[in-house]
């Protein structure tokens, strides 16, 4: 509103295709390539890699089917001893604006050994009306939720809004090791974002640092989907504990708790933060992962900081 601080690409999946039969090992739940950039400019770099075996790589093609598939390319496609790795790139035309979609396939000569779609979110410029809306984000992630509104802007009231649950801290789920806040879209003005967590219940928050989302470069990581971070890692481990989100900009303080946006920044929005259980694209709910969004202003588009945080309990 990149996994890792050293990670410059947007998603990384990893495929294995063994010789005998595809036999596939995703990183991620949703298998969807997902980029975004300004209309007439280049994205981030998404790459996939394929380990083929014995399987001649240097015949290996890949292409892009669909109405939008002109948008997609893929950057670079190189290979190392028998992994064949694949940088795509969504490049929208100053017309596009939206969400475009394709599939891509890597075939070797008549065989295809794979295919994905890819998705490519563009927006008409940098901030204020140019944004896409937090409808649009889920949309390109290929999520059905019901966020209660489809529009850009909307209030900071605490009135739930469609899908939106009524809680405010979680817990590490039984079995987890770690907890995952993955920052999967940013669309705020632009600088350094510290964000993480904080023991619930005590007398002031006090708040355990977990990422930095980078300031704007030559890239507007202030205006993308899955921005990078600038320092620290998208995952913690609270322990026990019953624990809220907060993010901090120049100006203050968000907590996923009411009170504490009332009590320490109340020239703010006291609804700070809207969560929603992620479903993926059948509307099936995906256990133990929540889309925690937070206004930074006060128009009430809840899609500044968005993070998709996985392995906890909702309480």
């Amino acid at each position: 509103m990149t996994r890792s601080s050293a990670k410059v690409l947007s998603v990384t999946m990893t495929i294995f295709l063994s010789v005998f039969g595809i036999c596939m090992a995703q990183v991620n739940d949703d298998p969807a390539i997902v980029l975004s950039s300004i209309r007439g400019e280049q994205s981030k770099v998404d790459t996939v890699v394929f380990r083929l075996g014995e399987h001649a790589l240097d015949k290996v093609e890949v292409t892009y089917l669909g109405d939008q598939a002109d948008l997609f390319s893929t950057n670079k496609l190189k290979t190392i001893d028998d992994k064949l790795i694949v940088s795509v790139q969504f490049t929208p035309s100053m017309e596009f604006i939206g969400l475009a979609e394709a599939v891509m396939e890597i075939k070797l000569g008549d065989e295809l050994l794979a295919s994905r779609p890819v998705r490519g979110l563009s927006t008409k410029a940098l901030e204020g009306e140019n944004e896409p809306s937090l409808a649009l984000v889920v949309e390109a992630m290929g999520w059905k939720i019901d966020l209660g509104w489809t529009r850009l802007a909307n209030h900071t009231r605490a009135e739930l809004q469609g899908d939106e649950l009524p809680v405010t801290h979680f817990r590490k789920a039984a079995g987890a090791e770690m907890v995952e806040m993955v920052p999967v879209a940013r669309y705020s003005p632009p600088f350094a974002l510290p964000f993480g967590y904080y023991e619930t219940g005590n007398d002031v928050p006090d708040l355990e640092q977990v990422g930095v989302l980078a300031n704007s470069t030559s890239y507007p990581e202030h205006q993308t989907l899955y921005p990078s971070l600038q320092e620290g890692q998208s995952s913690f481990d609270p322990g026990k504990l019953s624990f809220g989100f907060y993010t901090t900009s120049p100006s203050h303080v968000a907590y996923s708790e009411d009170h504490w946006n009332q009590s320490l920044h109340p020239d703010h929005a006291v609804h700070a933060c809207r969560v929603y259980t992620v479903k993926d694209n059948n509307g099936e709910v995906l256990p133990e992962q929540y889309l925690v969004c937070f206004e930074e202003a006060a128009n009430g588009d809840y899609q500044d900081y968005v993070f998709l945080v996985k392995h906890v309990i909702a309480e």
